[in-house]
């Protein structure tokens, strides 16, 4: 589709003339990275563009253990980035992998796709599982809790989202991600994403994300309380599978229904939570 009712496009290049032209733009006013959402949704709402390529957000830094993300970087970018590939022993680029097609990886930009809030994005999950911090500009810099673009939506309002940061993960610490979808380039059916900090045999803390149920990514906050404290044993990894399937919440789509995800996230739970385990025992001296 195509968007016939533009009346303005502009591409500044900095943060606050990019702010004046997203807030006087009126109603109609999007902000562009790629553009991709954009030019599907076709929406004849959209009158005005603010292309956010000459800002200079697109890098990929190491700064001491922490990855920091521009927010119009591609996906293909990330992915493929030397500080990405040894982060958390690369698990941010084996997910990147499973996004889309190259040439939607090509184009499509990590800021784009968690701006967009889509239920079925792989990247929210992870993210959030990571503890990812963002950093917004609404005329002052701002940074916060990746969960609070989504507890508090009106942190967008106005906002241009400039930076994704992933923090240095402390020794004993490992994460995964698992997608289950109908074929390998399709949306998830249902995706998983963990990390778990250990002290010798035992879980001293776990975060785990599970999305596409088919909503936002939500926690398993009581699968990670059982896994507090635990060895991770299989059977401990069984209990805490068992519990996330029972708290989290699932729905019927086209790609499946709610007691399909309901299997779907005992089997993304164990999945993840095995590898994060095998993976620190791998690097333990």
């Amino acid at each position: 589709m195509q968007l016939t009712h533009l009346q303005s496009y502009v591409r500044p290049t900095d943060l606050p003339a990019a702010i004046d032209a997203l807030r006087f733009g009126g109603r109609g006013t999007r902000l562009m990275a790629a553009g991709t959402d954009l030019v599907l949704s076709g929406s004849d709402e959209i009158t005005g563009l603010v292309d956010l390529a000459g800002l200079g957000l697109s890098s990929v830094e190491d700064r001491d253990g922490t990855l920091a993300i521009g927010a119009t970087t591609t996906l293909t970018d990330v992915m493929q980035d030397v500080a990405t590939g040894t982060y958390l022993d690369g698990v941010v680029a084996r997910m990147l992998q499973r996004v889309g097609t190259p040439p939607l990886r090509n184009a499509a930009t990590i800021g784009g796709n968690l701006v967009r809030r889509q239920p079925w994005s792989d990247i929210i999950p992870l993210f959030r599982a990571l503890d990812a911090t963002v950093t917004v500009f609404d005329g002052e810099h701002q940074t916060m809790a990746i969960g609070e673009l989504y507890e508090q939506a009106a942190h967008l309002t106005g906002a241009i989202l400039t930076e994704i940061q992933l923090p240095r993960p402390p020794i004993g610490t490992a994460a995964a991600f698992w997608k289950f979808a109908r074929s390998e380039v399709d949306v998830a059916t249902l995706n998983c994403a963990v990390m778990l900090h250990t002290d010798g045999d035992r879980c001293t803390a776990a975060r785990i994300y599970i999305g596409a149920t088919p909503r936002l990514a939500a926690a398993a906050s009581g699968a990670e309380e059982t896994l507090r404290g635990a060895q991770l044993t299989g059977n401990a990894i069984a209990d805490a599978a068992r519990t996330a399937a029972g708290e989290i919440e699932t729905g019927d789509d086209l790609r499946g229904d709610a007691a399909y995800r309901t299997r779907l996230v005992g089997v993304g739970v164990t999945r993840c939570l095995m590898e994060a385990r095998d993976r620190i025992r791998e690097v333990r001296p």
